[in-house]
């Protein structure tokens, strides 16, 4: 898929799709696709992502396999219909992130380290079949500054079945929350920033939110780029499950004033909004001259108590604070030699060029004349 239109445009054929009977989805989709061959191939794809996590639903209520157990340090993953995910080794147990129990893992085909979490939370039948469709969008998340998820899906491991995520691991150092010490340093922070808003509208884009920015989530990278440690999956879960435990931990972590009150469905990116906002305040504390005083418009309209009046999406964020950073157009300036005046400034010398004009008319007519 190349455009936003075409993405949407699966996304709702796709979505059709599972509404009807299995054995006319292919048939539907053969119809509605027409001769565009790569939409039909994106569809298909989706659809037999969800295929083997629909069968496996109604049978067993999970999609996924794991064997093997912690202490002998490996673990298989395989889908319910036989297809082998991997084997991972076990790093070792990482603290817990909230409901999610963790392992630092290894696939050994020389894949990338990742994380392998377990929701602490127990799915009914309908509850499993909601995290399978959620889970497949969160593997269709792709931006450098998300961490892939490289296999999710629910699984039975004798406690009832639960959620599940493999998710590539992200190191690195958590960015700054406390006032920025120079004008520099808050310009470099809101440079690191902007990209981070681009990977926030990849799931603002799906229809998906993180839904827990704090700084220790934000990481710096070896290169200063910025990467969130996880896509998301409490918020993930928690809209796959409105009614559930993951759902409660979101209203607890506080941030905008509509997560208490409002459905985990109702949310959308403006949460994330409120967050980033919430950090700029705390960059810019202290701190008075232009820079800090447009960054300051920004975080007031981002934290906005109405999330009506707040920027829409994390995109519609970076690019507020790419203009600041962004230095005026040089020959704009040159163009208009008044741009760096303050308007009283700027009135006052027309009046006196005016004046100075009139003078000088006048001493030239008197002397040809």
């Amino acid at each position: 898929m190349n455009t936003t239109k075409d993405q949407h445009r699966a996304d709702q054929i796709f979505a059709e799709a599972l509404d009807r009977p299995p054995s006319s989805r292919a048939a539907f989709i053969e119809t509605t696709c027409g001769e565009d061959t790569q939409l039909r191939d994106e569809v298909t794809e989706m659809l037999a992502h969800y295929a083997c996590a629909e069968d496996a639903l109604t049978k067993t209520r999970t999609t996924h396999r794991i064997s093997g157990r912690p202490e002998i340090e490996q673990v298989d993953i395989r889908t319910d219909t036989g297809r082998t995910v991997g084997t991972c080794r076990l790093d070792g147990r990482l603290p817990d992130d909230g409901l999610f129990e963790r392992w630092g893992t290894r696939r050994q085909d020389d894949g990338p380290a990742a994380v392998l979490s377990l929701a602490r939370q127990r799915l009914s039948l309908d509850d499993a079949r909601q995290v399978g469709l959620h889970a497949a969008m969160l593997l269709r998340l792709d931006h450098p500054g998300l961490p892939r998820v490289l296999e999710a899906g629910t699984v039975d491991l004798g406690r009832g079945p639960e959620a599940f995520f493999l998710v590539e691991r992200i190191d690195g150092e958590a960015i700054a929350e406390t006032r920025a010490a120079s004008t520099g340093e808050l310009r470099r922070r809101v440079e690191q920033l902007v990209p981070l808003c681009d990977a926030l509208q990849e799931l603002h884009f799906h229809g998906l939110f993180h839904g827990r920015l704090t700084a220790s989530r934000m990481l710096s990278q070896d290169k200063g780029e910025l990467r969130l440690a996880d896509p998301g999956l409490l918020a993930s879960l928690a809209r796959a499950i409105p009614d559930s435990a993951a759902a409660e931990k979101l209203r607890d972590y506080g941030g905008a004033p509509e997560r208490p009150v409002l459905s985990p469905l109702a949310l959308d990116g403006r949460v994330d909004v409120f967050d980033l906002g919430r950090l700029i305040e705390q960059w810019i504390e202290g701190h008075k001259g232009p820079l800090a005083v447009e960054l300051g418009r920004i975080a007031d309209k981002a934290t906005a108590h109405d999330r009506q009046d707040r920027y829409r999406s994390g995109g519609e964020l970076g690019d507020q604070l790419q203009s600041v950073l962004s230095p005026p157009d040089r020959g704009s300036e040159m163009n208009d030699p008044l741009s760096g005046l303050t308007p009283l400034t700027a009135t006052l010398l027309m009046v006196i060029i005016a004046a100075a004009a009139f003078v000088l008319g006048v001493a030239l007519d008197g002397w040809l004349f």
